[in-house]
Formats: structure tokens, C-alpha cells, sequence
């Protein structure tokens, strides 16, 4: 019994001093742009530390076994969108991924928003917004009558579920009511997450050298091009693709995947849906609330061409775990 109190009080401790450390330097963020760090802000900000090394010790690891460089960001992410990781239904969800750095692959935290992690960014930061409706997930087989407009007018949307098994997910609806009592529905369908994955491939392929050599930052030019030539097939079969399905089974692009979309692809489609859906809407964002949205957005990361390896890096004392990960 005295052991079990003792490991409780090592965790929470090193929870508290670990979240306090990177809660401090966010604040010093936000005081650089000029931003007010709310009470808020902060609990979504203890909340993701919280769930992140919960995450982590679930997996038998510890923070020694993962790269820290981006934590920092993402917690500050969750902090300026004000997601809670524990709000009930899910606002963001963590979980570990592999990612390639030359020839040696890392365990990194990545972080995604959830349906009800839209809801809340358009609550909070979109434009005129009074109320956000739970939206609708259209699938195949369901009946759907889209809006239809008549001059400043809007019909609204019909649908009508068929609960077929299996079927897949085809569109998300958000009905979405405005201050001045008007009703907006914003829409995306199953094919233009085509765009979303082929930004997370390029994202994935960012760091790839095919073992031209150890490090992409490391390459001469001619082996940059080579490296460059070696990715374009990639990037063709995914293009040839006609349906979002196809390029799922590309066999060339799947080693670029990650699990989550390999293993939950709907699950994954939904997501995507959700948040394209909710970037056609007009945000009243802060600067660090639209810094963080920008970051999160996988065509950005693609274009990105240059990562500073150390950025964002914080070291953190650890308590001492036995082989299970555990406090000892």
C-alpha cells in the first residue's frame, strides 16, 4: 500500500513539474504576441500534458524514449485553439507515430483534432457564430437533398439515414447558427480529403533519403535530386488515383501512411472531413490561435522544405521507472 501511494506521488509530481515547465515558457509566448493567456488556455494547455504522458507510460515508455522537439508546440497548439483533452466527447486526441530521420526512425507525439474539437473552434473564434449543431456524418445509401439558395435565402439540407453496414462515410454537415439568427451549412465531402493525404505523404517523404545517404540535410545536390527523382512515382501513382479509396491501396504511397490512416481509414476520413469543413468558415483568431491553425494544417507542413531539428527542444527530468515503465 505504501509503495502504490509513493508511485501516485512520483507521478503526480513529475506531471505537475513537467507541465509546469512547458505551461511557463507558452506563457512567455503569449506574452511575446501580445496575447492574453487565459485561465482556460491554461487548463487545455495542463490537459494535454497530462493526457500526453499518460499516452506515454500506457505505452510501457517513458519520455526518455520519445523525441521531445515538438511538444512544446503541440501543447501550445491545444493551449490557442482552447481544446481540452478531457472534455467529454473527445475535442484532440495524441498518439505516438514512428517518424523517419535519416535512417533512424523516432517515436514523435502527434496531435489531431476530434468532431467536437471543431465544434469548439468555431464556438469560440468563428465569425457571428451563436450556436454549433452536432453535425451530421452522411454515408453511402443515406438520402441527401443539399441547401439550396434563392437569393440572400437558404433552403435547408435533408437527410435521412439508411444505417446500411459498412457503409462509408461520404459527406459531413455542420449546421451551424449565426448571431443574427440565420442557419449556415458548412460541407465537405469524402474526395476532397484526397487532398489531405497526399499532404501527409509529402509531409512523410520530407525527411526520406532511400539510403542515398544518412540525412537529407546532409545531401549534396546531385544526391538532392536523386532523392527528388526517387519520390516523384510516388507522387504520380497518387495522382493517377481517380477516388480516395485507390490511393488508400496505393501500394507505392502505403509505407508513407501512417497507421491511422492504414488501420482507421473512416475513422480517419471523418476527422479530415470535420476539419475541412470547419476551415471554410471565417475565425476571428488571435494571433496565436491562428499560428496554431495554420501548423496544424498538413498541406502547410508539406510546403515546408526546411525543419530545425532542435526547435522547440526542452529537457525533462524523469523519475526513475522499473522495466514496465512505472515509478519506482
Amino acid at each position: 500500500m505504501a509503495n502504490e501511494v509513493a508511485e501516485k506521488k512520483a507521478f503526480t509530481t513529475s506531471v505537475s513539474e513537467w507541465s509546469n515547465e512547458i505551461t511557463t515558457l507558452i506563457e512567455r509566448d503569449y506574452q511575446e504576441c501580445g496575447v492574453h493567456f487565459d485561465e482556460y488556455s491554461k487548463k487545455c494547455a495542463m490537459s494535454a500534458m497530462e493526457s500526453i504522458f499518460a499516452l506515454v507510460k500506457s505505452n510501457g515508455s517513458n519520455l526518455k524514449d520519445i523525441d521531445t522537439s515538438n511538444l512544446r508546440s503541440i501543447v501550445e497548439r491545444c493551449a490557442s485553439l482552447k481544446l481540452n483533452a478531457n472534455a467529454f466527447p473527445r475535442e484532440c486526441y495524441f498518439q505516438i507515430r514512428k517518424q523517419k530521420v535519416g535512417n533512424t526512425w523516432v517515436s514523435q507525439i502527434e496531435m489531431g483534432i476530434e468532431g467536437a474539437g471543431n465544434d469548439a473552434i468555431l464556438t469560440n473564434y468563428g465569425k457571428n457564430v451563436d450556436t454549433v449543431y452536432p453535425y451530421w456524418v452522411v454515408k453511402e445509401g443515406d438520402t441527401f437533398i443539399p441547401p439550396k439558395h434563392k437569393g440572400v435565402e437558404i433552403t435547408p439540407p435533408e437527410w435521412e439515414e439508411k444505417g446500411l453496414p459498412n457503409a462509408k462515410a461520404i459527406k459531413v454537415v455542420y449546421p451551424v447558427k449565426l448571431t443574427d439568427g440565420s442557419i449556415q451549412y458548412l460541407i465537405s465531402d469524402r474526395e476532397g480529403v484526397k487532398v489531405n493525404l497526399f499532404a501527409h505523404v509529402r509531409n512523410n517523404l520530407m525527411n526520406e533519403t532511400f539510403g542515398i545517404c544518412a540525412k537529407r540535410y546532409d545531401a549534396t545536390p546531385a544526391q538532392k535530386k536523386e532523392i527528388e527523382e526517387r519520390k516523384q512515382p510516388i507522387y504520380d501513382a497518387l495522382r493517377k488515383c481517380e477516388t480516395l479509396d485507390e490511393m488508400l491501396a496505393c501500394e507505392i504511397a502505403k509505407p508513407f501512411m501512417s497507421g491511422a490512416w492504414l488501420d482507421t481509414p473512416e475513422s480517419m476520413i471523418i476527422r479530415k472531413m470535420c476539419n475541412n469543413a470547419v476551415k471554410k468558415f471565417p475565425k476571428n483568431y488571435d494571433t496565436m490561435a491562428s499560428r496554431a491553425f495554420v501548423e496544424m494544417d498538413e498541406t502547410y507542413q508539406a510546403q515546408q522544405t526546411e525543419v530545425i531539428e532542435s526547435a522547440n527542444t526542452v529537457d525533462f527530468e524523469e523519475f526513475d521507472t522499473d522495466e514496465s515503465g512505472d515509478p519506482k
